[in-house]
């Protein structure tokens, strides 16, 4: 996967795929932040492909006609997009190591590997990436996320083949995370937890100072109860291992709203992010509850 733009040449383009079809967002920046076009399209019939770990292939009849009308909507402007794809298509976990390789392309070989010892069940080719998180005694700790090659390579190439260069292409999730980190820590003014639920899966992090502190990924099919203790647990390694001196706010994304977020688990009362949070325009929140994925897009552009 590549990496993400660095922020002066982040596009405003973003394409959200998810498992029935894919949304296009162009985020504006100024003068108020919100959406300036967004659209969602229908994948065609008979042009999605299954890969071997049963995500989507994909090929560039799946997406020229979305391609063609962001385009359009663009002015023609259209080259460089980011590309977010749903957390239930990656694997994303925390690794502890005793130690990691100086050279870049040694430590992804030694991630890889790391990774399909954690997950046995997982054969095929890997693209992983990963950020260090905050140490916890001697041992270097990486959030990594792996998703299937097959799947990745085919998303680039089939935009690559309808020119569009792909320059962010990660998990819903790490773009909520990455692009609204500076903005949540300034407003919670110490350790807070952000929810992702998405379907097909529950992502919960814990950050201080910008920096994920603990990070939980579980399938969404588990139930209310299974994450509510998942939660209950995940607070008290937070707690004991990491000497948490507790949250100063939670954040919540949901994008299952028909099924109301149990929050009992949690010290403080979830805040929804939205508008008022994000200083985005007055119609960013009902377009966010009409597609969800819009949210995570407007933070790989917003706050990168």
């Amino acid at each position: 996967m590549p990496l993400p733009f660095f922020k002066p040449v982040v596009p405003p383009h973003v394409f959200s795929l998810l498992s029935e079809g894919m949304t296009y967002a162009s985020v504006r920046r100024q003068p108020q932040r919100g959406f300036a076009q967004w659209r969602h399209f229908p994948y065609p019939g008979n042009t999605l492909g299954a890969g071997p770990s049963g995500t989507p292939l994909f090929s560039p009849q799946t997406l020229s006609s979305a391609v063609e009308t962001a385009r359009r909507l663009s002015q023609g402007r259209l080259s460089r997009a980011s590309v977010l794809f749903p957390d239930s298509w990656a694997r994303m976990l925390a690794i502890e190591f005793d130690s990691l390789p100086q050279d870049a392309a040694a430590a992804r070989q030694m991630v890889s590997w790391k990774v399909k010892k954690l997950l046995p069940g997982i054969t095929g080719e890997l693209a992983v990436v990963f950020r260090e998180m905050p140490p916890v005694g001697e041992q270097k700790r990486l959030l990594v996320a792996a998703a299937p090659m097959d799947t990745m390579r085919s998303i680039e190439q089939s935009f690559d083949g309808l020119g569009v260069r792909v320059g962010a292409l990660l998990p819903a999730s790490l773009a909520l995370f990455e692009g609204l980190a500076p903005l949540l820590s300034a407003r919670a003014r110490g350790d807070y937890g952000l929810i992702h639920r998405s379907p097909g899966s529950l992502v919960f992090f814990i950050v201080r100072q910008d920096a994920p502190l603990f990070f939980r990924q579980r399938p969404s099919e588990e139930g209310q109860s299974s994450h509510e203790q998942e939660l209950r647990l995940s607070l008290t390694y937070y707690a004991e291992k990491l000497a948490g001196p507790g949250l100063s706010a939670v954040y919540l994304h949901d994008a299952e709203p028909a099924e109301e977020f149990a929050a009992d688990s949690l010290p403080v009362a979830p805040q929804r992010l939205s508008a008022g949070l994000l200083a985005a325009d007055e119609s960013f929140d009902e377009r966010v509850a009409s597609r969800p994925e819009l949210l995570p897009a407007f933070a790989a552009v917003c706050g990168r």
